[in-house]
Parts: structure tokens; C-alpha cells; sequence
């Protein structure tokens, strides 16, 4: 496992190892220059003894490499990962010599049906890579398979490899994101209310993970009440409806708590169209261009972002090093960043 973060044992510790990360990631190295350092040790290795599978002939790099990418859905969070993997292909095919496409394919809704459709037709092409975030991996898991059969790279990013699968997943550790979601969500009510759960794509691991340590979480405080639920699917308008009707629903409620970056969209929304900013609680997820929107108007001060970027650069870099011959971890974890409204004051940031 490759990680770029560490679990603290406090909030306080927590806020300082991501605030140290993120500052010395922008400081110390580039993601330029990383992929400059990687490229030429990989290319050197190649070329001088061979991938790290044993073979007679080293790896020759190809003209041109395809790779396929597959969100859960065509959204904002989706579109910062598919922009970084393409920037991330623009600069490591510059240094290795070699033109890399990312071919993006992202389905209207989160419909399991239309995305191992997508991925059925992906792999009939012979691509020579697959990354895609599945909206349910067990269900996936024999066209997962099949890709791999016929020698096509794959990668999951976002969503969790099921143990075992020998499939490379590139994530955070997506159960003690929304732990500490909830643990900030608690500091605003005092530990104290109704809260409701607003969740995403179900079978979704990520959106899974954090709702369970919600749940978890929420049953540690006896005077904390989960009186609503819903579902948005990963959906902005979807999100501002489920928020809408739950604060109609629900007049004495105190906090909302999200799973997904569509989420904490739409409660904004849904605050601001019924009045309610500052009277109900919540904190975001993730960082995408109409959150940091809302949160340079006031509506909520602190998000826990997933980090869109790195999951799109490495999905890259994963595929090509597979390509190149070299295995890769079973799980690439790219910690979180911590969004609060100093960093969005000036206009958007690309991204953590």
C-alpha cells in the first residue's frame, strides 16, 4: 500500500498532518516533477533490466496507449479526476516519448446496468487500460475479470477492490472520512439533536464506508437522534430535492450529514431556498467547484475532501506502470484535505 497521509489519533493531530501534507506536496514536489522522477526510473528499469515480471526482451513503449475511463456518473467530481488523468497522460506520455489518450465514458445516472455495458464494450475494444470507480464492484467483478483475462490493465479508483481480487484501488480511507465528517458535524451541535443522513449510491463502497461510520459514529451519543434518511445518487438535483423534503419534514432538525460531493451541494441549496442556513448543521465532502461556490457565500465552513487530482493522476500512472510490465499496490491511498473557506476566498482552487 502506498500511502500519502497518516491516521491521527485526534482531530487536532488530523487537521495538522493534512495542512502539513498539502503545503509540503505544493512546496517540495510537483506533481510535474514527480511524474518526471517516475517516468525516467521506470523507463530506465525497463530499458535496462526488464520489468519487474521476469521476461527475455525489456518492455518497448508503444507509439500510443488508450486507457478508458469510467466514472459511477457524468458530475463535477468526476470531471476534476477525468482533467487530472488527462493531464497527468499529457505529461508522462511527453516524457516517455509516447502519446497517451484518456478515453472518457461516463454514464448519465448511476445505473449498474449502463456502466458493465460501458465497460463490456470498452473491453471488446481492447484498450490498454481500464480505471473505472464501479458504482457495485461484486456486481462487476466477472467483466472486472474478463478485462483482465484478455491482458487489459485495470484500476479502480474510488471504489475498493474487493481483498483478494489482486486489482490495484486508488481511494483514501473513505470509513474515517466520514468519521471525521461526523465527529465536526457533533462539535456544531454540541453532541447534541436530530441529525439525518443524506446517502449516496448505495452499493457504492465509498458512499457505503462513510455512511456506516456515520451510523456508527452517531450511535456512540445517546442524545443524538437519526430521525430521516435519504438517497441521492450521487446527484445534485436528486441531493436538493432528498434535502428539501427533509427539512419540511422535519421542522426541530439540528444537522445534515452527506456521504458524496453531490450531497453537500444540494443541502446548500436546499438551506438557502428554505431560509435555513445557520440553523441546520452540516459539512461537506469533497471540493468541487459549486461547493467552494457555496462556501464563499457562508453557507458551510469546513468540507472533508476526497482528492479528486491525485486519484486522476494516479489512475494514469497505474495503468502505464502495468503497461510497463511493473505490479503495482493493491491499495494507493491518497489521503484528504481539509476545505475551509480561507483557501476559496480568492475564487476557486483547482483541487486538492
Amino acid at each position: 500500500m502506498i500511502r500519502s497521509d497518516t491516521k491521527c489519533a485526534t482531530r487536532a493531530e488530523w487537521r495538522l498532518s493534512v495542512s502539513y501534507k498539502v503545503e509540503t506536496f505544493k512546496e517540495e514536489e510537483t506533481m510535474r516533477e514527480f511524474l518526471k522522477h517516475v517516468t525516467v526510473a521506470a523507463c530506465a528499469v525497463g530499458l535496462l533490466a526488464g520489468p519487474a515480471k521476469a521476461q527475455d526482451e525489456p518492455v518497448e513503449i508503444k507509439d500510443e496507449y488508450r486507457f478508458v475511463m469510467i466514472p459511477i456518473l457524468a458530475q463535477a467530481w468526476f470531471d476534476i479526476v477525468h482533467n487530472a488523468a488527462v493531464d497527468a497522460a499529457d505529461r508522462m506520455g511527453a516524457q516517455l516519448g509516447t502519446n497517451i489518450t484518456i478515453d472518457y465514458q461516463a454514464p448519465a445516472t448511476a445505473d449498474l446496468v449502463e456502466q458493465n455495458t460501458l465497460l463490456e464494450r470498452a473491453i471488446a475494444t481492447q484498450p490498454d487500460g481500464i480505471a473505472i470507480d464501479a458504482i457495485d464492484v461484486d456486481a462487476s467483478m466477472p467483466i472486472l475479470n474478463e478485462a483482465r483475462d484478455r491482458g487489459i490493465p485495470v484500476v479502480l479508483y474510488v471504489s475498493k477492490a474487493p481483498q483478494g481480487s489482486q486489482f490495484t484501488y486508488i481511494s483514501n480511507d473513505f470509513y474515517d472520512q466520514g468519521r471525521i465528517l461526523g465527529e465536526e458535524l457533533l462539535d456544531r451541535i454540541d453532541e447534541s439533536g436530530k441529525v439525518a443522513i443524506l446517502h449516496g449510491v448505495p452499493t457504492n463502497s465509498a458512499h457505503a464506508d462513510r455512511y456506516q461510520a456515520l451510523q456508527d459514529l452517531f450511535a456512540e451519543y445517546s442524545d443524538v437522534e437519526i430521525v430521516d434518511e435519504g438517497f441521492d445518487y450521487d446527484d445534485v438535483q436528486n441531493a436538493q430535492t432528498e434535502a428539501s423534503r427533509i427539512l419540511s419534514a422535519n421542522p426541530d432538525l439540528d444537522a445534515i450529514a452527506v456521504v458524496d460531493a453531490a450531497g453537500p451541494v444540494g443541502v446548500g441549496l436546499a438551506l438557502q431556498e428554505a431560509g435555513r442556513v445557520g440553523e441546520v448543521q452540516y459539512v461537506g465532502i469533497d471540493d468541487v467547484p459549486q461547493l467552494q461556490e457555496l462556501m464563499r457565500q457562508g453557507v458551510l465552513d469546513l468540507s472533508i475532501a476526497t482528492r479528486p487530482r491525485m486519484i486522476g493522476e494516479w489512475s494514469t500512472v497505474t495503468l502505464m506502470l502495468q503497461n510497463m510490465g511493473f505490479e503495482t499496490p493493491s491499495w494507493i491511498d491518497t489521503g484528504i484535505g481539509y476545505l475551509t473557506p480561507d483557501l476559496v476566498e480568492d475564487g476557486n482552487i483547482d483541487g486538492f
